[in-house]
């Protein structure tokens, strides 16, 4: 007699008793109905059907098959237990195994980029959060299986967008040359009493909208970053070659293909059209390289995205480090007194330790003690950007650089999570007096010209949460996630591990 469960009840105990056995779930959540039915199974013309359908995997009793969309599913060991085989589960390569173990050299090349990752290798994303999520996701968990539907999505519209370069845009660098990166000001506007326009005026928090137009590299260089990101992340969770492949390529055209890759400098970055041709602030444009570098490393871990590619990345990202260091702008933007000199420290250590110059990066987190105590008063708020039109915007835009350079330097063994002045300045103390405006206990007091998305304060409030074990900043944490909704992407990378962790 055919009985009907759901798809969730029973292929998930199926998948996860009788075919992979061994805590590989199944990532569904469909209500389908499925049947099991009792088959007979003779092999070489002899009746091996199990007794009243069920078959005893290792002590356990599950249905000897099942019947989805008119496709009959039984398990693999059962199988290859009638056939004399062997069957094995590999838990590192995600494997079943028939029979003769197939050659190292054969289970590397078909294994690679299932492992799970490396903290050692990542810079900015956290290895543990994102493979207990990935965990959960071939678990079935439902939270983490809408995140990962609509990553999934993201990925897909990635894979329509064509490929894009410095090449696009329409204007040209000063220099001539067409591989320079160039941006105008993302503040500064026409002037009115001008018949050019020139020089343009200062709207601080008031973006012009000629910035993100096609004459500049800003808008087709967030949507490689964007796409690099998705599509990665999106292998990591599913596997899915399509994504690694488009990935890969969108990096070598932007990083490393020399017809069309960006020169490692950014000399021409928020140019003020009548006063200058390029200026320090430019340089906070690049955070999309920031956000490009555990990518590659992901990616790395498929065949699309080569040792030699990845070390010619690393050779690009180490030469924009030295302009960074080296050059007028850079050194600018190095003396910024305010968020600009987070996100340069924040930038030059992660640089620093992707392409292999950890002296560099210790040098710049111990330096950036200088800036907690400069940029931190006593009462934790930071003056700096108190004073500016989008105030809560730039307060929480500066802690996030902030502790981004902190989790950078815990890995080469500099704590600035615990550092404070005599007088008490910290980033414990900007936290704090933050966090009950982020959470809404408090209403912001400072210049605000327009509303802002709370959820920004994620990166930097998570990390807190962390690193002090502070119950009130893992809250604060949480409901941001609550906020952010069940399918988005920061439920993979914001998530906090377990009170008993």
């Amino acid at each position: 007699m055919s009985r009907k469960y759901s798809l969730k009840q029973v292929v998930v105990s199926f998948l996860c008793g009788s075919l992979f056995f061994s805590g590989i779930g199944f990532a569904a959540s469909s209500s389908t109905d499925i049947s099991l039915k009792k088959v007979r199974l003779f092999v070489d013309g002899v009746n091996k059907s199990a007794p009243n359908g069920n078959y005893n995997n290792q002590g356990d009793k599950v249905p000897e098959s099942l019947v989805y969309q008119n496709t009959t599913y039984v398990p693999v060991r059962m199988v290859g237990e009638l056939m004399g085989k062997n069957v094995e589960w590999d838990t590192a390569c995600r494997a079943i195994i028939i029979g003769s173990k197939p050659s190292d050299e054969v289970k590397k090349a078909a294994c690679k980029g299932t492992e799970a990752l490396d903290d050692a290798k990542l810079v900015t994303l956290d290895a543990a959060t994102l493979n207990e999520a990935k965990r959960k996701y071939l678990a079935g968990d439902p939270l983490i299986t809408q995140s990962v539907n609509q990553l999934i999505l993201d990925a897909e519209a990635a894979l329509q967008k064509p490929p894009v370069s410095v090449l696009d845009k329409t204007t040209v660098a000063p220099s001539g040359d067409k591989h320079d990166y160039v941006s105008i000001g993302v503040y500064w506007w026409p002037n009115p009493n001008t018949p050019d326009g020139k020089p343009y005026i200062q709207k601080d928090g008031q973006q012009n909208p000629e910035v993100n137009t096609n004459a500049f590299d800003r808008t087709n260089f967030g949507i490689t970053t964007t796409g690099i990101r998705a599509l990665s992340l999106a292998y990591f969770f599913t596997e899915n070659e399509a994504y690694a492949d488009y990935a890969s390529k969108l990096l070598r055209i932007w990083y490393l293909d020399p017809a069309t890759r960006m020169n490692p400098s950014l000399n021409y970055g928020q140019s003020v059209p009548g006063v200058n041709e390029g200026r320090a602030a430019g340089i906070i444009e690049t955070l999309n390289i920031l956000n490009t570098l555990d990518p590659a490393t992901i990616l790395n871990g498929t065949k699309y995205l080569s040792n030699q590619d990845l070390d010619k990345f690393k050779q690009w990202i180490g030469s924009y480090m030295t302009w960074l260091l080296e050059s007028p702008i850079g050194t600018d933007e190095r003396n910024a007194k305010n968020n600009h000199g987070n996100w340069y420290d924040a930038q030059v250590t992660a640089y620093a330790l992707f392409s292999g110059h950890t002296d560099v990066a210790k040098k710049i987190v111990e330096d950036n003690k200088k800036r907690i105590a400069s940029q931190i008063a006593p009462d934790g708020s930071m003056p700096l950007e108190l004073a500016r039109t989008r105030s809560l915007h730039y307060s929480t835009y500066n802690m996030e650089a902030m502790t981004i350079v902190a989790r950078l330097g815990s890995k080469i063994g500099i704590d600035l999570w615990n550092y404070k002045t005599e007088d008490g300045r910290s980033i414990l103390k900007a936290m704090e007096f933050l966090s009950p405006y982020i959470s809404k206990k408090k209403e912001w007091e400072f210049e605000q010209i327009k509303a802002e998305t709370l959820s920004s304060a994620l990166p930097a409030i998570t990390s807190a949460a962390r690193a002090y074990k502070n119950p009130e900043f893992r809250f604060i944490a949480e409901q941001l996630l609550k906020e952010k909704g069940a399918s988005a992407r920061e439920n993979l990378v914001f998530t906090l591990p377990s009170i008993s962790q």
